[in-house]
């Protein structure tokens, strides 16, 4: 929805000329798929880790030289840096412990700057310890602050809703309950539900926003995923 259908169709029909899709129809209707050229490019411009596997304890590095004459052409690098899961540990200086260096090569002989950047493989950085220094660049602290603040908000919430329900369970015993306080009780209860249905999408898009590192960088909540749930 958030994005226009002339936009949507001129794309369709770059990508259709490009091979990175085709047209194919199956029981009269029509469908769009990826080529396996399209599948190469998707994987080329968007690698993606399997976070299951150990780390190499290996950097990519990567060094770009782009003057401030084409700042759109390395705020556009910088952005893409950033969403494929590099962080910036100096200005032009980007560092990602993700086996991605001959994805990230192929990218930019892609889009004409391999004069410009540079990428290199090291296996240690001379910046003291790995997971401390994941947490300055990703911004780890800040995460997980937010991670144990939808925690906290969600226990209480359940305590609130175990005691309604003794509360309701206890009315129900009763004959003699008005039918005002079953129904603000229920109202109470409501309310609640409401603002534990608002932490499960914020606990959604948290787990959506953490960077692409190994486990072993990740800090001990977010290790092997989230152990608390919004239940």
């Amino acid at each position: 929805r958030r994005y226009k259908k002339n936009n949507f169709l001129q794309m369709v029909g770059r990508n259709l000329k490009t091979g990175d899709i085709e047209k194919v129809v199956k029981n009269g209707e029509a469908y769009l798929r990826l080529t396996s050229a399209g599948r190469n490019r998707v994987r080329r411009d968007f690698p993606i880790s399997n976070l299951t596997k150990r780390w190499n304890k290996k950097w990519i590095v990567l060094v770009f030289d782009i003057s401030e004459r084409a700042k759109a052409v390395r705020d556009k690098l910088r952005n893409k840096l950033e969403s494929i899961g590099f962080g910036m540990l100096q200005e032009s200086v980007w560092i990602t412990p993700l086996p991605i260096g001959k994805d990230v090569l192929e990218f930019i002989e892609s889009i004409g700057l391999s004069d410009n950047v540079f990428v290199m493989e090291v296996s240690s950085l001379p910046v003291g310890d790995p997971k401390l220094l994941a947490r300055r660049i990703w911004r780890l602290d800040k995460l997980e602050e937010n991670y144990f603040k939808i925690k906290n908000e969600t226990e209480m919430i359940n305590q609130l809703l175990e005691r309604y329900r003794g509360r309701e369970d206890q009315r129900e015993a009763k004959t003699s309950s008005s039918k005002y306080s079953k129904e603000k009780t229920s109202s109470h209860t409501y309310r609640l539900q409401t603002k534990k249905r608002i932490l499960k999408k914020k606990l959604l898009e948290l787990f959506l926003s953490l960077p692409p590192l190994p486990r072993e960088l990740l800090p001990k909540s977010f290790r092997d995923g989230f152990i608390f749930r919004v239940r």
